[in-house]
């Protein structure tokens, strides 16, 4: 099965049935579909054709469904664009990838325009505008309702290219194919125990890897999905009770500050609520028991990685109740394998550990992704025979529970958006003014973790007008929620013998 099936199954099967919901609008399943082959039409009547990737660069928005269907249908590449980030950034996934089309939503067409153009991108469409290309309800218009898929198109080509940072301090593109998007959509639609019913409200960004992977399974048995333009705690209780919101999912941070509003604001009818996921970082068991009460549904928490497709690990809410009821062995727990996916921990030389032995974990999956975009080396690394090799560490419990240690890319999530120190201290290292800088993240009651720049500057350098530039320069390179919350200057950092920044002790000074 193919992406794009999807929207063909659901388009014949329930062409009345709403699909979408956004912003005062909404479209049928016959219609996501129409929409979903007038896309591709014209996109491969202007010349694309199997394998060619498209830039989205689109916030939260009614189109996002047929775009992925679209593409999918036509054998295009997805390639998601955070919103974000700044033009140097885009502009690198824009050139990394080599896009031969662009479709951008006219709020970002301001930021999107020189990537677009300094790469050559000749076909853009443009939601709501023309400034930079054709009209989108326009090209709709002069595409054709007709299968479009092309001769050839198999479940190992690609779906999307996901970017995600590293070590590196340079985003790199991760292939994920039909064949795994789809084992995704099937183990996620099992181990969250949807329905034909359920009517999701999408509340996080569609340009992660978790909108990506909502686009296929909050819709493939047919449900209707209410798209969220931004995060807004008062927007999104009005929709739950409005569209009667069976099913939805927060970051820690937005579940922290929607139980306050609860807790400050009018009463809510919110019993049509089933369940709430969340991921990103762990929550305590205090908010748990809040939002058990509050919100009367029950809670399920997703571990997982762009490089395995999604998730595989799940916190079910059966276990929340346990956790509850004092069963403070899973406290620390992100959950057991999902039913499509295998989960171990090994050691520095790949050994298999037993339970409760420390090491880096590995999945295998048939979710997961083929390797990194035009990147042998670091695919080599990362996708082994083994499985996929995530840079996390932890152990996993008697019981199967996986238990998260820490980091071995020293990655910090901030918000629910991944931010790797070495891209922070890439851009910031480049000043003149800088002998060292090391990123680290510090724990923060709201956001989960902020990022903090540790400098040691050159010389007698003013430290004061020292961050302030920094402060610029990282603005001017660096997408807003990378920015380092905090500057700490310092005559030296703590070395090894080898001359490497020991970060755990920086980490620890901070505390």
């Amino acid at each position: 099965m193919l992406i794009g099936d999807i929207s063909r199954h659901n388009g014949r099967r329930y062409p009345a049935k709403t699909a979408v919901i956004a912003e005062g609008r909404q479209l049928s399943w016959g219609a996501v579909d129409e929409r979903a082959n007038r896309l591709a039409t014209y996109l491969q009547s202007a010349g694309l054709t199997k394998g060619d990737r498209v830039a989205v660069c689109a916030r939260n928005t009614l189109e996002w469904p047929e775009i992925t269907y679209g593409l999918a249908k036509a054998g295009l590449v997805l390639v998601p664009v955070n919103i974000r980030l700044t033009p140097a950034e885009i502009q690198y996934i824009v050139e990394d990838s080599g896009v031969a089309a662009a479709i951008v939503h006219g709020d970002q067409a301001e930021i999107a325009a020189g990537p677009l153009a300094a790469a050559g991108v000749g076909t853009v469409l443009q939601i709501g505008g023309s400034s930079l290309g054709k009209e989108y309800e326009e090209a709709l218009a002069g595409g054709r309702n007709v299968d479009p898929t092309p001769a050839g198109l198999t479940e190992s080509d690609l779906h999307v290219l996901l970017y995600t940072s590293g070590t590196t301090g340079h985003p790199k593109g991760v292939m994920n194919d039909h064949r795994g998007m789809m084992a995704m959509t099937l183990d996620t639609t099992i181990s969250t125990e949807s329905k034909h019913e359920d009517i999701g409200l999408a509340t996080t960004p569609f340009f992660t890897t978790g909108g990506v992977v909502r686009a296929l399974t909050w819709l493939y048995l047919g449900q209707t999905i209410v798209i969220a333009p931004k995060f807004d705690p008062e927007a999104l209780l009005d929709s739950i009770e409005r569209d009667r919101v069976t099913f939805t999912t927060f970051i820690p941070t937005m579940l922290i500050r929607t139980l306050r509003l609860l807790e400050e604001g009018r009463p809510r009818d919110l019993s049509s609520l089933r369940r709430i996921s969340y991921g990103g970082a762990p929550i305590s068991k205090e908010v748990i028991a809040d939002a058990l009460v509050r919100l009367g549904c029950d809670m399920q928490q997703r571990y997982g990685l762009t490089e395995a497709g999604g998730q595989f690990t799940i916190l079910t809410p059966q276990d929340h109740r346990d956790l509850l009821a004092g069963k403070e062995s899973i406290k620390s727990s992100c959950g057991r394998e999902t039913p499509m996916a295998e989960v171990w921990i090994v050691d520095d030389d790949g050994s298999r550990l037993p339970s409760g032995e420390t090491g880096e974990i590995v999945v295998r999956a048939d979710s997961q992704a083929r390797g990194y975009w035009n990147r042998p080396e670091q695919t080599a690394q990362t996708f082994r025979p083994e499985g996929v090799f995530s840079g996390d560490t932890g152990w996993l419990d008697a019981e199967g529970y996986l238990h998260i240690a820490g980091r071995k890319t020293d990655m910090i999530i901030s918000g629910g958006f991944n931010i790797y120190p070495a891209e922070l201290e890439r851009v910031l290292g480049s000043h003149d003014l800088v002998d060292t800088v090391v990123v680290v993240g510090k724990a923060d009651p709201e956001w989960g973790e902020t990022p903090v720049a540790v400098v040691v500057p050159r010389g007698d350098a003013d430290t004061t007008a020292l961050e302030a530039e920094l402060r610029e320069l990282s603005r001017a390179q660096l997408g807003g929620y990378k920015q380092p919350r905090e500057y700490v200057f310092r005559s030296e950092v703590p070395l090894g013998p080898a001359g490497k920044v020991l970060k755990r002790e920086v980490k620890a000074s901070l505390e």
